[in-house]
């Protein structure tokens, strides 16, 4: 990539922000509360929905952008989830990014947070994930959190639009971190610079990514098509709480 586009994707805000997903995943349990990640108080996790955060939901920049600075409490726990990944989807978020998704991966650990959210809190996330994103309760997993306890049951935004290859496999997120990673991985950044080529290989890639933020039928048709070339998602076994559109 040219110097000139990196220089854009560190300084333009719209390229900034598609090109620094998965955001400022933190490494440590945390709660956020006004805005902020403030220490981790497992004692407010009594009564909430465990609700897997996989791709930006692990960050306190994206938890701010969806509930702002007036909001009850809300414990993020770190924890490490056996036999999944996380991967990109076939679909273009409105700022622009390669969505993450999760993929069943036999063998594979990755790290992800669990937000526990109380019922007003889950409808805003809802709402937030409606594109592409199905609610679901996965079962009979092994959800290993950083304070020792190990949760056989939680829920997540599971993709159904189909997930993003490369030689016919799937794309791990770089930005993800992971343990015995089957499938190679990329960083957003070039996520995009590959899916630039693919789609519209004469564009520089600061016109391509802000196009499809512009342009929202670009930017569904350029999500058709990755969907068209997509291998199909693998998830766990699970059950579909609340039906997201596809």
């Amino acid at each position: 990539m040219a110097a000139m586009d990196q220089d854009l994707f560190q300084t333009d805000p719209v390229l900034k922000r598609a090109a620094g997903y998965p955001y400022d995943i933190t490494p440590t349990s945390f709660t956020f509360n006004e805005g902020e990640a403030a220490p981790f108080d497992p004692a407010l996790t009594h009564g909430r929905y465990p609700v897997i955060g996989y791709g930006s939901n692990q960050s306190p920049l994206r938890l701010r952008q969806k509930y702002g600075t007036a909001h009850a409490p809300i414990p993020v726990q770190r924890g490490w989830l056996a036999d999944h990944d996380v991967v990109y989807s076939a679909h273009f978020a409105s700022y622009g990014s390669l969505p993450a998704a999760l993929r069943h991966v036999e063998g594979t650990s990755v790290s992800i947070a669990v937000n526990w959210l109380d019922d007003e809190q889950l409808e805003i996330m809802h709402g937030t994930e409606w594109d592409h994103y199905h609610y679901a309760r996965l079962t009979n997993i092994s959800l290993r959190l950083a304070e020792g306890e190990v949760l056989s049951e939680a829920y997540v935004y599971l993709c159904f639009s189909g997930h993003t290859v490369r030689d016919g496999e799937p794309i791990a997120v770089e930005e993800v971190v992971a343990e015995n990673r089957r499938h190679k991985a990329l960083g957003q950044l070039d996520a995009l610079a590959l899916m630039r080529a693919r789609l519209a290989p004469d564009a520089a890639l600061a016109d391509f990514v802000k196009a499809h933020v512009a342009d929202k039928e670009l930017r569904v048709t350029r999500t058709r098509q990755l969907g068209d070339a997509a291998i199909a998602p693998r998830h766990a076994a699970h059950e579909v709480v609340y039906k997201g559109l596809e």
